[in-house]
């Protein structure tokens, strides 16, 4: 035998080993890859199996006991049809799912199924696993973490979150929300990073990489969620999902680079936003979904809806007639996971089977939800036990982190020296709606055990265990004031040397009194009710008033500004939130944050944001009324001083390089304290209008007294850019001034082509 023939034997041998491989080789071996896994199984599957993988709903939530001997049938029986749906393979991912003993029933159905594909369980985490029903780790609120001009602690965050949501049976978190908020009556600012898009973009980023991790792979990794795209923060009176009108240039330069950046980062899923943007609802809107995400900007991944919007395509939108046909369009637009509702399948499938959706659309969506199963090793580890709860909620470092992203989040707005309090104040008043009050916990986190939460009177009263009287006056509700409760606080303020008011706003989920939250949108910018009132009571009682903010989106009160010795705006600092702010007003904490919104004069002088154009106010202000804002974004005082001197730099740049520049930072107070360093800068004279300041780079730094730290900066090449008439990006030739804060200023970089 010649060789050849020996080598064509031993070819044809080893084709018919392979295809041998091929057909026993199983999605369920662990050993292959992720891709070859989907491409095996989507080869078995039905077409009523792929549009199941498309469906997603609720979890029961009932009063149903877990602990029973009889939990499943229980459960199974409450589930009613979806109970079926599941093991006929039609369901592919569930929310609103309450503890871990349902997560693990509800994957028990879904491997009674044909292929046995496990469900994703999805959930609000925003700021912790809190709409789990139990107790868990419930950190600052975003816009809290904004204000900490910190991305890794945003990054931290969300990793313990995916922790606690694995070890509890959940695996996909529908956050980051990475909108830009340019409205402030908008009731869901809590949720976000604030007005500037290069904030937001980092955090966001920092939180997408918190939550996956490289990809996914971890047996703690989680799915993230960037949304809502796009426009919710600039929508029409304020309102959450009214009509976004907004130019496509500001889009591009405001609203779209934070979702650039996640999908930079890998985030695998995006949910679009409520609202129309430009006469387009987003759950409609091919151009952008398919078009732009997919298409230009690499998006690898698959959309989720939110709650019923495709259904508000015919009742909201009114751009069809019909359920059926809202069905038809999202799909083809580009969505991938319908957000609850029992009609999706059978609409999808007589679609389908019309001809009117092409099977490759339902494949692709399919093979995008069956990677991130096999990603996340659900197939091998669907389930979760006691011990593994217990070992990871409110584990010790995941406790620390919710204290230190309270404490990094407080800003100082206003100190006539009455901050830090002394600690032989002879009495103290402590009063307000949010004194002692769970509204410290923020939007999407479920009430927590009294013990497992410090109010602010407990934080108080932990500095000042001796020799200082405390009393309290407690405040019902945050809207309406009681004569009664106004009358005790004006009669024992009168006894007080400082009182400490703390006021704002409730936009706790459950909670029936809420003031603010998603779907609970502000008419005024002002404390609500008659806040105010309780406030000049304690002023005329002549006591030193001090003031601490718990609210969501920022407090417009011009009596407020002039009136109080001191305001702390704590933002909804979590669970640790009263140890935090007592921290602050007795100086171990020096404040640190600054404001990631712009607060105005009041709700008249909307929108009102730092990076306006030139143009904005070149014809004057208002009627009575400064232009001015009441607090700048960026602002923030402390209780020691920083100097910025020796400003190194070029002073010519080419237009294809990025500039690098250091600065000295000295802390001359007598306070060791943070302060963060911001990077702005403008391009003086452009074909096209650009911002005043743009922000471009800022650093966190810990200085302490008498330090002196010299900081490194790189302005990337890109941040120079502009989009020109035709909208693409350029960095035309000329001066730019680059601005460090408040502090120094240089006009003279010159970009050279």
């Amino acid at each position: 035998m010649t060789a050849a023939i020996q080598r064509l034997i031993l070819s044809a041998l080893f084709v018919i080993s392979m295809d041998g491989w091929a057909a026993t080789a199983s999605y369920l071996d662990a050993s292959l890859s992720s891709d070859k896994r989907v491409e095996l199984l989507m080869n078995q599957m039905t077409l009523d199996e792929k549009i199941g993988q498309m469906c997603q709903f609720v979890g029961e939530a009932s009063d149903i006991d877990f602990d029973s001997k009889d939990t499943k049938s229980d459960y199974t029986l409450a589930l009613g049809d979806r109970a079926g749906l599941i093991k006929e393979g039609k369901i592919g991912s569930f929310l609103k799912v309450s503890t871990y003993q349902e997560a693990n029933i509800l994957q028990s159905l879904a491997e009674e199924s044909r292929l046995k594909i496990p469900l994703l369980i999805a959930t609000d985490a925003i700021h912790g696993h809190g709409m789990y029903m139990g107790p868990t780790t419930i950190y600052a609120t975003q816009i809290g973490l904004a204000a900490s001009f910190e991305p890794e602690l945003a990054e931290l965050m969300a990793e313990y979150t995916a922790h606690e949501m694995r070890a509890t049976g959940f695996q996909w978190a529908y956050s980051p929300n990475i909108e830009v908020v340019r409205d402030s009556r908008w009731g869901r600012i809590g949720e976000t990073f604030g007005e500037d898009p290069y904030l937001v973009t980092e955090m966001g980023n920092a939180m997408v990489r918190g939550y996956q991790g490289k990809d996914f792979s971890s047996s703690t990794n989680v799915l993230a969620s960037a949304k809502h795209f796009v426009g919710g923060g600039i929508a029409y009176n304020g309102v959450n999902g009214a009509p976004a009108d907004v130019s496509e240039r500001t889009l591009h330069e405001i609203f779209f680079p934070p979702f650039v950046g996640s999908i930079d980062n890998g985030v695998y899923t995006i949910m679009p936003a409520h609202n129309e943007i430009n006469g387009i609802p987003a759950h409609a809107h091919e151009e952008y979904l398919t078009d732009l995400i997919r298409d230009e900007w690499g998006f690898e991944g698959f959309y989720v809806s939110d709650w019923m919007d495709i259904q508000r395509l015919e009742s909201a939108h009114r751009i069809v007639d019909s359920e059926r046909e809202a069905d038809k369009v999202a799909v083809l637009a580009g969505m991938d996971v319908h957000m609850q509702g029992p009609g999706f399948f059978d609409n999808v499938k007589d679609l389908v089977k019309n001809g009117e959706i092409p099977v490759s659309r339902i494949d692709h969506a399919v093979s995008k939800i069956l990677y991130s199963k096999f990603q996340l090793g659900l197939f091998e580890n669907r389930y979760t036990d006691k011990q593994t709860v217990e070992a990871t909620l409110l584990k010790e470092s995941h406790l620390e982190l919710a204290l230190k992203t309270a404490q990094k989040s407080m800003v100082l707005l206003k100190n006539n020296g009455v901050l830090p309090l002394q600690q032989d104040i002879g009495r103290i008043l402590i009063t307000g709606p949010n004194a002692d009050h769970q509204a410290l916990l923020g939007e999407w986190a479920r009430v927590q055990p009294h013990n497992n939460v410090i109010t602010v009177l407990e934080g108080i009263k932990e500095q000042y265990a001796q020799g200082t009287k405390i009393d309290h006056v407690a405040i019902a509700r945050h809207d309406v004031i009681s004569s009664a409760e106004l009358s005790r606080v004006g009669r024992l303020a009168k006894r007080a040397d400082v009182v400490i008011a703390v006021m704002g706003e409730n936009s706790l989920r459950f909670d029936k009194n809420k003031t603010s939250a998603e779907n609970v949108d502000r008419p005024t910018l002002n404390l609500i009710g008659n806040q105010i009132e309780l406030l000049q009571k304690i002023k005329a009682s002549g006591a030193k008033l001090v003031v601490v903010l718990v609210n969501g989106g920022p407090i417009a009160s011009e009596w407020l500004t002039e009136n109080a010795d001191a305001i702390v705006e704590a933002w909804e600092p979590g669970m640790y939130g009263g140890q935090a702010i007592a921290e602050t007003l007795v100086g171990k904490i020096n404040p640190g944050g600054k404001l990631p919104i712009t607060v105005p004069r009041s709700v008249g002088h909307l929108q009102s944001f730092y990076n306006h154009k030139p143009s904005a106010f070149h014809r004057g202000g208002f009627y009575l009324s400064s232009r001015k804002p009441l607090y700048y974004f960026g602002y923030g005082l402390s209780y020691t001083t920083f100097d910025y001197s020796n400003l190194s730099m070029p002073e010519t740049m080419s237009t294809s390089d990025s500039l690098s520049l250091s600065v000295d930072i000295k802390n001359t107070g007598d306070m060791d304290g943070d302060e963060v360093v911001m990077i702005y800068i403008n391009d003086k004279v452009s074909t096209v209008t650009t911002p005043v300041r743009k922000l471009v780079a800022f650093k966190r730094v810990h200085l302490k007294r008498g330090e002196k730290q010299t900081l490194s900066f790189t302005i990337a090449n890109k941040d120079f850019a502009l989009l020109d008439r035709r909208m693409n990006s350029v960095i035309e030739p000329g001066e730019f001034e680059i601005i460090i804060g408040d502090r120094l200023k240089v006009a003279t970089i010159n970009a050279q082509n």
